[in-house]
């Protein structure tokens, strides 16, 4: 069968679970799964909810969907309708399905989230790789874009749709506004469909801005979110999309219906009821978000600097919980030792050190980069305990740096296992 691999992701999150099972001591830096409580509000609107048994329209109620259309519209400081928003079951089946109904292959930064190449092998679509700037953070550069654009024309491809992703997994950066403007501006005179995957937005740190496309080119320009990342709600799979408000927009709802309709009919009704909380702008809500975006930030950067004065360099990090380091320097050591891939670099790692983490190739890097991504969301949060005590500590007001030192050791155990391995190449 011409299918995708399973997403390497999950494949590495069952794995680690495994070896947790089997009492093995390994390190989880290989999940993208934000790890905080569900908050006690949404909590008990579930349970309030539970006897919600009917089928649901096929977009979304229009309640949630009235809700959402309000709450991005504050967030993303735009004008959103009801009309332009659907509800998925994750944002992977919206995006599924938009890839699906519009015509064209993908342009798709190098190196990006693992399950858009997935979706394009499942809806038949040519992916278009185009590089990132690495000498300068993995800024978006439009050059590379319109290089990969013009040789793809050439040899017959058809480019009609652009995904960007900001805040960035598996980098861990945002774009600048002047670099989203750029691209939006770019794919509005190449008349392309941008598919915005805004999924971590508003876990955007302090003195860095989230912009959208849609601010440049609402005409083309798809938004999609979901409560998984700010609200560490991934199990609960609500994700949303927001169409442009034309005539493209409503036929991409109704392709949506279809889909929607034909394949998994409706969100879980007890889950949209409890979204229309989770949207709806609550003043404890929103303090939680913000709190848990703080969390992520100081963890995130605090490995970061540590990583960086072992030599272990990566991109400073200025949204979600990522950190994508290259060992490339050290590629001739690594090669003595039998490693010449990220795939060897991130088995090696896992079966010597304990840590697991995932190769840039899932993201579609070129292996000789020897990129590794590092998910900082599982270090000390690795059971529901763990997390409210990292919650708790911080809600009691200590000092970021006590908070680190004092309040955890396994993010210390990884220092120290990587730090060793490090030793091995400086």
């Amino acid at each position: 069968m011409n299918s995708p691999k399973a997403s390497p992701t999950l494949v590495i999150n069952e794995k680690v679970n495994a070896m947790w099972a089997a009492g093995q001591d390994v390190l989880h830096l290989g999940f993208g799964e934000s790890r905080f409580p569900v908050h006690p509000i949404l909590s008990a609107s579930l349970t309030e909810n539970v006897s919600r048994r009917s089928y649901l329209p096929a977009i979304g109620t229009a309640s949630l969907r009235s809700v959402v259309s309000n709450f991005y519209s504050e967030k993303l400081n735009l004008n959103f309708s009801q009309e332009q928003v659907l509800v998925g079951v994750g944002s992977k089946s919206l995006l599924f399905a938009m890839v699906h109904s519009i015509e064209g292959d993908i342009l798709l930064p190098k190196p990006s989230w693992v399950s858009y190449s997935s979706i394009a092998k499942l809806t038949g679509k040519k992916i278009i790789r185009f590089d990132l700037d690495r000498k300068n953070d993995f800024a978006l550069n439009i050059d590379y874009l319109e290089s990969a654009y013009r040789t793809a024309c050439h040899k017959g491809s058809n480019p009609k749709i652009l995904i960007l992703n900001s805040p960035n997994n598996p980098i861990g950066i945002c774009f600048s506004p002047e670099m989203i403007e750029s691209a939006a501006l770019w794919a509005r005179d190449k008349n392309l469909f941008i598919l915005s995957d805004e999924i971590y937005s508003l876990v955007t740190y302090k003195e860095f801005t989230h912009q959208s496309p849609a601010h440049f080119y609402p005409e083309k320009t798809i938004i999609f979110g979901g409560l998984s990342k700010h609200l560490s709600l991934g199990g609960w799979r609500v994700g949303i999309s927001i169409l442009p408000n034309n005539k493209e927009g409503k036929q991409l709802v109704s392709s949506f219906q279809s889909i929607a309709g034909s394949i998994w009919s409706c969100v879980p009704a007890p889950i949209q009821a409890t979204a229309e909380l989770a949207f709806s702008g609550n003043s404890d809500i929103d303090h939680y978000i913000q709190t848990c975006t703080e969390i992520h930030r100081i963890r995130t950067t605090f490995v970061h600097q540590a990583l960086s004065s072992m030599g272990l360099t990566s991109p400073k990090p200025t949204g979600a919980f990522y950190l994508y380091p290259s060992f490339k320097k050290w590629a001739n050591k690594l090669e003595k030792m039998g490693i010449n891939s990220c795939n060897d670099l991130s088995l090696h790692l896992l079966d010597q050190f304990g840590i697991a983490t995932l190769p840039g190739s899932a993201f579609g890097d070129d292996t000789n980069n020897l990129c590794l991504r590092l998910s900082t969301s599982f270090l000390d949060m690795e059971t529901d305990e763990q997390a409210q005590d990292v919650l708790d500590r911080f809600d009691s007001g200590i000092n970021p740096g006590l908070f680190m030192s004092d309040h955890h050791p396994r993010t210390k155990t990884f220092l120290n296992r990587m730090g060793e391995f490090l030793y091995m190449l400086i």
